[in-house]
């Protein structure tokens, strides 16, 4: 493909440059969206504490139709959506597929030809929450992760073990796991274990019964695979007393990996919980300091963990000087202050305050205890964190959002919006927000972040400002380098020079073609292979001319235009003439593109002016007295014996003379013939009587081609 960028248009030394700017990525992998679109989702879902009752994909389309595929063991199965959110739903007793079908030890495959965004469900009777799924595309190579999860009260029972599950998004994945729990098989407390997965295949833990997985690590231990994470419990209580708060249920979210992390978050309070929510933050690093509302609050080492309850439901501002992981936690509704008693626990993984989204398309996914059915009162919310400036560009299902709502907090604001759980939602921000989805019942509940992948997951060569062909040697490439990574960019032009680092301008100043190369390393991502990148340049030459300087010539001149070129060129000129040359005799603003075989194009202008280059005069008289011939003699007085015409730059004067009645009395051709002696044909023996005549002369410079027709009235007196 061949971009042309550059028009210069030359006239009177003034040069006009009109650039395009048209971005062309190379990467390895395809880059669908970062609005948690995709077309790949590879996950599993964890054991509930009693088998599922549902399993529910709520999928939010880009383009309609789309085929959907489903796989998870030896079932496959596709689904063509016809409109732009629907919901797919098995249920154990009722259908084929039965939900144990996507029990907790499969992987599950979905698949589109479209990117779509992805809600999953799993419910067991009063236990339920959801995760949206983040697509493969949007996983970083190399990912590490951070448990971050709760158990509850530790009195409780088996049904409360805390749990994550490992997927593996590509083949050959070597997987390290610095437990901090034991688990019920492999895995030891603060003993590293490895682990290979192929694509879809799972390792899954479960923590005995008084532990807690929160701040265990999992990363790659060799290459530079992808991978997911799942974290949740089976049946957590978040708080616990014997009394009103005994409320269990299902934890479910996908885990985020460390390279979509941050040092600030906003916690967003659940709507009607008076006695507010718990949060827990995990360090990523040692020596991690930790701020809530600016106080300083904690001081962490790589694992360890901060728990709190929020008993006022109101925000909260946490900072850290290093990347921290953070979730918030729902209460039962025997603690957490609602006045109908709803909410259950439910786990949500917070998004750092700098990683925005600007289109979110879903719908809430529903139960027997979370419907709109009165029996079963449940309420479904947006929540939404936004910039000050933005709140005004929010739109929810094209009507903007009410500032009643929301407070403001850490310089945001911070508010939920009460939506209907019967049709499709679709949000909109100019420069984007944080979105969450939670919903309360009696027994049940769920929540769930938008996560936003601020990465493209695959290293990229980037050429700004019409790349691969141009068509002017002095043209400024901009080019640059990005990764997911901690990458080295050493670059090779093709010219004989070369240049470490993200980015660069680059001048050729010469035609032909360039191979540029890009070798890239990752010195910080153990395994990871190095990769390389190339881009041809092509630097065609303009084909170049000169119309001359603007001119200015004689009225009645004609000028031809013509340009020298010896290349094979298509002429266009302004009044859309294809010809090689160009006539103009009146003022013109000449216009020329010539384009050669390459498409390159140069113009360039002239403006034609035309003056009077009459600079002398004609001096016509209006009476005449012609010599009389008498008795064959001459009577003259020598004063006006001829209608002359006096001449000064002129030097051909043809005449017609006519009398009162249109008769031609005299034609004549000056020099060769005499002016008018006021003779029919100046013959003087046939003299014309007094009275008006008229006469009608073309008057000619023969050097310049100037001419000029002139007429009136002359009196003949005797």
């Amino acid at each position: 493909m061949r971009y042309l960028c550059t028009i210069y248009m030359f006239s009177k030394k003034t040069i006009l440059s009109l650039c395009l700017a048209i971005c062309l990525i190379s990467q390895s992998d395809a880059q669908f969206t970062n609005e948690n679109y995709g077309k790949e989702f590879i996950f599993a879902f964890l054991e509930n504490y009693s088998l599922s009752e549902k399993i529910t994909f709520s999928i939010n389309l880009s383009k309609i139709p789309t085929t959907v595929n489903i796989k998870c063991a030896t079932y496959s199965a596709n689904f063509t959506i016809f409109r732009k959110d629907t919901q797919i739903s098995y249920f154990r007793t009722t259908t084929t597929p039965t939900a144990s079908q996507f029990n907790p030890s499969r992987g599950i495959i979905i698949t589109a030809n479209n990117p779509i965004s992805l809600i999953a469900m799993n419910n067991a009777l009063n236990s339920t929450d959801v995760s949206i799924i983040t697509p493969t595309e949007l996983i970083p190579k190399n990912p590490v992760y951070f448990i971050n999860t709760s158990r509850g009260e530790e009195s409780i029972g088996l049904s409360n073990s805390s749990l994550f599950t490992i997927v593996a998004l590509e083949d050959n994945c070597k997987i390290n796991i610095m437990p901090t729990a034991d688990s019920r098989t492999t895995l030891s407390k603060n003993l590293l274990f490895d682990i290979t997965l192929n694509k879809g295949q799972i390792y899954r833990a479960r923590a005995l019964d008084s532990q807690n997985f929160t701040g265990t690590k999992i990363w790659n231990s060799e290459g530079c695979k992808k991978f997911a994470v799942f974290e949740g419990a089976m049946c957590s209580f978040v708080e616990y007393n014997d009394n009103t708060c005994k409320g269990c249920d299902h934890l479910y979210n996908q885990t985020t990996p460390i390279q979509n992390l941050g040092k600030k978050y906003t916690t967003i309070p659940f709507v009607d919980n008076a006695l507010g929510y718990v949060y827990q933050i995990v360090a990523t690093s040692n020596n991690t300091t930790v701020w809530i509302d600016g106080t300083l609050t904690a001081m962490l080492n790589e694992g360890e963990f901060y728990k709190a309850s929020n008993n006022q439901n109101i925000p909260l501002c946490i900072e850290a000087d290093k990347d921290i992981y953070v979730t918030q936690l729902m209460k039962s509704g025997g603690c957490n202050g609602h006045a109908n008693n709803l909410g259950n626990p439910s786990l949500m993984a917070l998004t750092p305050d700098h990683l925005k989204i600007k289109n979110i398309g879903f719908s809430f996914t529903t139960t027997l205890n979370l419907s709109p059915n009165p029996s079963a009162p449940s309420d479904f919310f947006l929540g939404l964190v936004c910039d000050t400036s933005e709140l005004k560009n929010i739109k929810i299902d094209n009507i903007k959002v009410n500032p009643n709502l929301f407070t403001l907090k850490c310089d945001k604001y911070i508010g939920s919006i009460k939506l209907s759980s019967t049709i499709p939602h679709n949000v909109q921000s100019i420069y984007g927000c944080i979105a969450y989805i939670y919903a309360q019942g009696r027994d049940e509940s769920y929540a769930s972040n938008f996560n936003r992948s601020k990465f493209n997951n695959q290293t990229e060569l980037i050429v700004e400002d019409n790349i691969e062909t141009v068509c002017d040697s002095t043209f400024e490439f901009k080019i640059k380098a990005r990764s997911d990574s901690s990458a080295i960019f050493n670059w090779q032009f093709g010219d004989g020079s070369s240049f470490t680092g993200d980015s660069t301008n680059k001048i050729y100043n010469k035609t032909g073609q360039f191979n540029i190369k890009l070798a890239v390393s990752y010195p910080n991502n153990i395994g990871c292979t190095n990769d390389t990148f190339s881009k041809t340049i092509q630097i065609f030459r303009n084909p170049y001319f000169n119309l001359g300087d603007d001119t200015t010539i004689c009225e009645g001149q004609v000028i031809n235009i013509k340009p020298f070129i010896n290349e094979s060129v298509a002429y266009r000129w302004h009044n859309n003439t294809t010809a090689n040359n160009l006539s103009v005799s009146r003022p013109t603003k000449v216009f020329l593109t010539l384009t050669d075989t390459n498409q390159c194009f140069f113009s360039d202008t002239l403006q034609v002016d035309f003056k009077n280059c009459d600079s002398n005069s004609i001096i016509i008289p209006n009476v005449f007295t012609p010599f009389v011939y008498k008795n064959k003699s001459i009577n003259s007085n020598e004063i006006n014996d001829y209608f002359e015409v006096k001449l000064t730059g002129y030097n051909i004067v043809n005449g017609y003379i006519y009398n009162r009645w249109g008769i031609l009395v005299y034609k004549f051709n000056y020099p060769e013939d005499e002016f008018w002696n006021g003779c029919i044909n100046n013959d003087i023996s046939r003299p014309c009587p007094d009275g008006t005549y008229y006469y009608l002369f073309e008057i000619i410079n023969s050097k310049t081609g100037l001419t000029k027709k002139v007429n009136g009235v002359v009196r003949i007196i005797n």
